[in-house]
């Protein structure tokens, strides 16, 4: 029996043994019945072959099953030593090993954690070095993977093994999804009110004191509504008001730094415009009529460019 063959026998005991609980689970789910807590856990761990099958299918494809054996990372490593040891198990006593099978075994031993194989001219695995390579999922990330999750079967052990291929430095796990899913609705209400950017931001900026920053969201859509003019000191003050209207202590409350406030905007999609002399306290829309009111008297009078001066309140001095 070759070595794929000996995965595949464990893994046909591994469907055996929970082929009846997980076909109840699943004619339950269709008929849209609530199952228990701890049913849907065993769903998204022990009753869930993704990832046995993905192994299997991964090896079996290999051209060379000691390379693709190598390249295998830790927890798939984990899934072949668990496959053999099914495989093994269960035998009849009397059914003992030809010499043939014998060397067979000799020279296709199980996989140990400290006996892996590695191709030559290749680097073994280094556990820690893979783990400092973890990226932040970014905002659009998680909502192309809860979308996926709820128009497949909502099984997070599935959704996890299928996004670690697609994005392979994320290192999605099943807790990770689950923790996706529980604030899957605060991650819609980000996706929704961010711009482009802060929806491909690697870094997704945490909200403390939501109360707070609830209020303070609120007023600046309506101050945004009402043209009014907003700085980062206005900004900064508004929260220390509504810190003080939810009672928020001196000592709980964040440090309102320019990282802070960077986060800020790009949260509500704000964005700096500086603006020059009379512009800035002048509001905006009374600029643009008076400038085009300005344009068409110099076109009816036909004042010629050189004729033309911008005084400011230099005209004081001549008065």
């Amino acid at each position: 029996m070759t070595p794929v063959e000996v995965l595949k026998k464990g893994l046909t005991k591994l469907h055996d043994q929970i082929r009846e609980r997980k076909a109840k689970l699943e004619v339950k789910l269709k008929a849209s019945q609530p199952i228990s807590e701890v049913d849907e856990d065993w769903l998204d761990g022990d009753g869930n072959l993704i990832d046995e099958e993905r192994v299997v299918e991964t090896l079996d494809s290999a051209s060379d099953y000691e390379q693709g054996l190598a390249r295998l990372d830790s927890q798939d490593k984990t899934v072949v030593q668990k496959l053999q040891k099914l495989a093994e198990s269960g035998s009849r006593k009397n059914d003992a090993p030809s010499k043939k099978q014998k060397r067979k075994a000799s020279k296709f031993p199980c996989l140990t954690a400290s006996d892996t194989p590695t191709p030559a001219g290749e680097k073994p695995l280094n556990p820690l070095a893979e783990s400092q390579k973890k990226e932040n999922a970014t905002l659009k990330q998680r909502i192309e993977i809860l979308d996926w999750h709820n128009a497949n079967g909502r099984v997070q052990k599935k959704t996890a093994s299928h996004f670690h291929a697609i994005y392979p430095s994320l290192k999605i796990k099943q807790p990770l999804v689950s923790a996706w899913v529980k604030n899957e609705a605060r991650w819609r209400a980000e996706y929704e009110s961010s711009g482009a950017s802060a929806r491909s931001a690697k870094k997704v900026c945490q909200t403390q004191h939501p109360e707070v920053a609830e209020m303070l969201d609120l007023w600046v859509s309506k101050a945004m509504a009402d043209k009014l003019l907003l700085t980062g000191e206005v900004l900064r003050q508004k929260w220390k008001t509504f810190a003080d209207l939810t009672g928020v202590p001196d000592d709980k409350r964040i440090n309102l730094s320019d990282g802070w406030l960077s986060c800020f905007k790009v949260r509500n999609n704000l964005k700096n415009m500086k603006r020059h002399g009379e512009a800035a306290s002048a509001p905006p829309d009374t600029v643009e009529k008076e400038r085009l009111c300005l344009q068409e008297l110099i076109k009816k009078e036909g004042y010629k460019p050189h004729n033309i001066f911008n005084a400011d309140e230099s005209s004081l001095f001549y008065a």
